[in-house]
């Protein structure tokens, strides 16, 4: 009864025919409440992506090519702890996606587009930097502390319309029927009858291609950067020409060279059975 008066009042009434199974599952003490529902669906951020041009389209089979790109990517990020000078940054360019998207097949009086490689991923920074920790009017000691940043980039490259690239292969669903001759009512000759199709039939041929999914290989990458801090201010009780610092601007110039694998698909319009 304790439980009962802390719960809210509800509206009971005898049910006529109770299951066994909701027998033995025994009431909760309080109903639980529902979730309110949200009217409206959540929608996620979305962002225009750079287009780069490459610097470098290499057809080197039918079927690969080499891609080179130049991204420029830009960030600011902050050091857990002042620092007094940036010592050393180990950089490793890392790519999370290599995203190939071909034309349609060109359409009379219709425009197309080129195809398209969408790339991202993101650059892990090991920064090693010197935080003081104690100083005078000609000297400053401290510490070498670390810091591990990973600054995402995303680029998409335009391959224009120099490569020789097997077209994508798509699905058809085509129907079918057959004549059905059926007698006339009267009003009509008898030697007429009615023909069409078959309204009570329905037939389909559905064909399925399946592409095989390009893939991409990094072959060679650069990471030029520039680091400027944003923050800095005169370090008190040390040398006149030392500061601290937590904010840092970086910008890079990303130059990657991929290769591109799109394996070349079967045209069913040039294959034959053997004899």
């Amino acid at each position: 009864m304790g439980n009962q008066n802390n719960c809210p009042h509800q509206w009971c009434q005898s049910s006529p025919f109770v299951p066994n199974w909701a027998q033995q599952t025994p009431a909760p003490a309080c109903p639980q409440q529902s979730e309110p529902v949200t009217p409206n669906p959540v929608f996620p951020i979305t962002a225009t992506l750079p287009t780069c041009t490459p610097l470098q389209l290499v057809q080197t089979s039918p079927t690969t090519a080499l891609v080179t790109v130049s991204i420029p990517a830009e960030a600011i990020f902050t050091l857990p702890t002042k620092a007094l000078e940036i010592k050393n940054i180990k950089k490793r360019l890392k790519i999370t996606q290599c995203r190939f998207f071909n034309f349609s097949p060109p359409v009379m009086g219709k425009p197309q587009d080129t195809p398209k490689l969408i790339l991202g991923g993101f650059v892990r920074k090991d920064i090693q930097y010197s935080e003081p920790t104690r100083q005078t009017a000609h000297t400053v000691e401290g510490t070498i502390k670390d810091f591990v940043v990973d600054v995402p980039w995303s680029c998409v490259v335009d391959l224009g319309s120099a490569l020789v690239i097997p077209p994508t292969l798509f699905g058809q669903q085509q129907e079918y029927e057959y004549l059905r001759t059926t007698p006339l009512p009267a009003g009509f000759s008898s030697k007429d009858k009615l023909m069409s199709g078959d309204l009570t039939e329905f037939n389909m041929v559905s064909t399925e291609f399946l592409n095989t999914l390009p893939t991409c290989t990094l072959v060679y990458s650069q990471i030029n950067e520039m680091d400027e801090a944003l923050d800095r201010v005169q370090l008190h009780g040390g040398p006149f020409e030392e500061g601290l610092f937590r904010t840092v601007q970086e910008k890079m110039i990303i130059l990657v060279q991929l290769q591109l694998t799109i394996p070349a698909a079967i045209d069913p319009a040039t294959t034959s059975c053997p004899s």
